[in-house]
């Protein structure tokens, strides 16, 4: 049984479509404040993820990808490091106006670090 059985496929489809008009405004303001482009993925529950890739970015610029992400939702961001010598970031949203969630995300290569 999956997560999603206990959740109404109408009600999914709700979550989907509010969603997609959050995600319609968010690349809206990417645009209209010169935001950096994140690569967004929709998800069934509705929750929204836009990262900044490394095949896209420096380290350097995914990091300031996210920083003016978080900032203009006014969200806070959590960077981890892992053994393996990746820098994780995460900055969690909610908006009440659109019913969403979503989150910020980046997985830096360090390794990779630009000079």
């Amino acid at each position: 049984m999956r997560n999603s059985d206990f959740v109404p496929p109408d009600a999914l489809r709700r979550l989907q479509n509010g969603a997609q008009r959050h995600l319609a405004a968010l690349i809206a303001d990417g645009e209209k404040h010169d935001l950096p482009p994140l690569a967004w993925t929709l998800a069934v529950s509705g929750a929204l993820t836009g990262e900044a890739d490394s095949l896209t970015y420096t380290p350097t610029g995914q990091r300031e990808a996210i920083r003016q992400w978080t900032a203009h939702v006014g969200a806070t961001v959590d960077t981890s490091h892992t053994a393996d010598g990746r820098e994780e970031l995460y900055a969690g949203w909610l908006n009440d106006e659109h019913m969403t969630r979503g989150c910020f995300r980046a997985t830096i290569f360090v390794h990779r670090e630009d000079a």
